[in-house]
């Protein structure tokens, strides 16, 4: 039985839409890949980035000293180029001005902690420890130190 010129045109269009449904698919397909690989070029920046700058402080004698830049991470100055600052809420960071390292004190350890983040915490302390005790002729910095401890609400304040 020969079809209908109804069912042919019905039949043509279910098959367009099909294929644009599919196009559709496609270019989402395509899309997301992209959006993969450009994540990962990201991270893989980033990673190249952090190993750079990893590598840059762990050859940083972090001291003052050094002639032209083919020696600037090679100071031999007594004095360390490092800054020590405390922070508005109390703790001191110590910041080498030459690669930017950053020693502060480790988080406070939780109480069942591993005998692997114990050690791992230690030795953090240890290097935040031997940071602070660097010999420089830089002044400390700080800023306002706030104590939350002592605030008053207003309401209590209106009664005093």
């Amino acid at each position: 039985m020969p079809l209908t010129e109804i069912e042919k045109n019905r039949a043509e269009l279910e098959a367009l839409q099909l294929e644009e449904l599919r196009e559709q698919a496609n270019e989402r397909k395509s899309a997301r890949a992209a959006r993969v690989r450009q994540l990962r070029t990201v991270a893989m920046a980033l990673k190249l980035t952090d190993d750079a700058q990893r590598n840059r402080q762990a050859r940083c004698a972090h001291r003052k000293g050094g002639k032209n830049l083919e020696q600037f991470f090679d100071g031999n100055d007594s004095n360390y180029a490092v800054v020590k600052h405390t922070l508005s809420h109390g703790p001191i960071i110590v910041l080498c001005q030459r690669c930017q390292k950053l020693w502060e004190r480790p988080a406070q350890l939780n109480p069942d902690a591993t005998r692997e983040q114990i050690a791992m915490w230690e030795q953090q302390m240890a290097e935040y420890r031997a940071a602070l005790a660097f010999p420089t002729d830089n002044e400390p910095s700080g800023s306002v130190l706030f104590d939350y401890s002592n605030i008053i609400p207003t309401t209590a304040m209106q009664h005093l």
